[in-house]
């Protein structure tokens, strides 16, 4: 029989009161836990996209619990508090020198992004045939990345990154409208 495994804030932090970072996954939990079995923290989830289930005990994703909130990739303030109580931790989180987890993180943000693009360009498609001024316009204001910031000329880094954006937009833009029956016609003979 599972269990699944339950935590509590204070299981967030070490005897020390520090943050923890790397502990709190079952992948990375005992590699620098291995002095004393007392010292040992249990880890909390998986980085894995799916949870995993080690000697009956259950160790969700948090990766799944992430996608599963409504933000805006870097904005993650209310899942900061609702998963870790803390804003700092989650930044900690991040900003971890385990290169792995700083990389997961990285790429569920560019994923969310790319389900927010996907999400807007398919309510662009509903609301074109509505004919509703005001639908249309919120869904173009995010399809364009309205709320970033703008700036000067993008890195090369940033620059590959909206290149592979935008292909999983394309992609899920022909599925959705191949599904509806649609087709691109393009103004060449």
């Amino acid at each position: 029989m599972s269990t699944r495994k339950i935590y509590k804030f204070s299981d967030l932090k070490d005897k020390l009161g520090r943050f923890r970072t790397q502990s709190l996954f079952w992948e990375y939990a005992f590699i620098n836990n291995l002095r004393e079995e007392e010292n040992i923290l249990d880890p909390i989830w998986t980085i894995k996209d799916y949870e995993i289930e080690k000697e009956g005990i259950v160790y969700p994703s948090l990766k799944q619990i992430y996608m599963s909130y409504d933000h805006i990739p870097g904005f993650e303030y209310d899942f900061a508090m609702e998963v870790f109580n803390s804003w700092d931790h989650w930044v900690k989180l991040t900003d971890a020198s385990n290169v792995d987890l700083r990389s997961a993180f990285r790429s569920w943000r560019e994923e969310l992004d790319i389900k927010l693009k996907a999400q807007a360009i398919k309510s662009l498609i509903t609301t074109s045939r509505i004919d509703d001024s005001k639908a249309f316009n919120a869904a173009k204001y995010l399809a364009d990345k309205g709320h970033a910031p703008q700036r000067g000329r993008p890195s090369k880094e940033e620059v590959e990154r909206e290149k592979r954006v935008q292909a999983g937009v394309s992609k899920d833009l022909e599925a959705d409208m191949e599904r509806l029956g649609l087709k691109v016609i393009t103004g060449t003979k």
